[in-house]
């Protein structure tokens, strides 16, 4: 086996992440949140089987994650921010620059843009000899196809899966065929996570210790949970913070009543309605563990096989 240099460059489309990592924390068995660490170890062992060298010799030089973000008052009223910090520490201590874009009116912006121009930029600048990139949309594809006429080999690691939560519902997160089918290395992780021994526990895992360590790393109690139980207790015993809002054209109002730990809970509308069933997937401005109960949303009513659905939903009280 020749002892061959293979400089790294990693890219990560954030919400595709997060989204995964989700899946992983609340549907799959492991109920594990994927490890940042474990991802760029599995990438330079992986790496070193397809390129004919040792890991030691492939070496990640870049990483860089790129997501939308809310204005920092945003953030700050909806209690965001040490949550944010926590995963900021992540990859931070992991090497991995943070580049973020500001969300608009619910929406992500210009990621993806971003992400392109700064791996092309970097693949030139650093002469690459991989650019490896986390993420499914086939928008990319471009990106993967310029780089490689350079010379640079593309890694795309990318995950299918599907799931019915508790209530029916159907939910999809697929890597398009074409991104994959245009890079020199398509991986399917999720086929590698259910096939090879990378689950928790595992000589190299792909997945989050919940066991506290050193404060910083991705196996860190804060990485999973934001308050410790005493800060929860007095969260649910202060009063809910709500403010003015202005209903959208179909919106209704309520309060959670029930929060699973599977990613779902129920909503209590307002009007004395039925409580009415809602998913993760379907949150606008707010991660799952960022809800409490009594926190006071806004939401658009949709149906399923099953019955009401809550769809569109925005925190607007804490």
């Amino acid at each position: 086996m020749a002892d061959k240099m293979v400089r790294i460059g990693v890219f990560y489309d954030g919400n595709y992440l997060y989204h995964v990592s989700n899946y992983y924390v609340f549907h799959h068995r492991y109920r594990e949140r994927l490890s940042i660490s474990g991802l760029h170890e599995y990438i330079r062992q992986a790496l070193a089987q397809l390129e004919g060298t040792r890991a030691e010799y492939c070496q990640i030089v870049d990483a860089h994650y790129f997501r939308g973000r809310y204005p920092t008052a945003i953030s700050e009223q909806k209690g965001w921010i040490r949550g944010e910090r926590i995963f900021e520490d992540v990859l931070m201590y992991n090497g991995v620059t943070t580049h973020f874009w500001p969300i608009t009116d619910g929406i992500e912006k210009s990621v993806e843009v971003a992400l392109s121009l700064e791996a092309y930029e970097m693949t030139h600048m650093k002469n690459y000899d991989v650019c490896v990139l986390v993420a499914g949309d086939s928008d990319y594809t471009p990106l993967v196809q310029k780089i490689q006429a350079t010379g640079t080999r593309v890694m795309v690691l990318g995950w299918e899966f599907d799931f019915v939560n508790e209530r029916g519902t159907h939910h999809e997160t697929h890597v398009a065929r074409k991104l994959m089918s245009s890079a020199v290395y398509p991986i399917l992780m999720s086929d590698v996570i259910e096939t090879q021994n990378y689950g928790p526990g595992a000589p190299l895992s792909l997945f989050v210790s919940r066991a506290p360590e050193t404060y910083g790393e991705d196996n860190d109690k804060s990485y999973w949970s934001d308050q410790n139980d005493d800060e929860q207790q007095e969260q649910a015993e202060a009063p809910v913070q709500e403010q003015e809002v202005e209903l959208r054209e179909g919106e209704k109002l309520g309060k959670i009543v029930l929060l699973n730990s599977q990613g779902w809970g129920f909503i209590a509308p307002e009007t004395g309605d039925v409580d009415i069933f809602f998913h993760y997937a379907d949150l606008v401005d707010a991660s799952f563990d960022k809800l409490r109960h009594n926190n006071r949303v806004c939401y658009v009513e949709g149906q399923n096989e099953k019955g009401a659905i809550a769809r569109e939903i925005r925190v607007i009280g804490w």
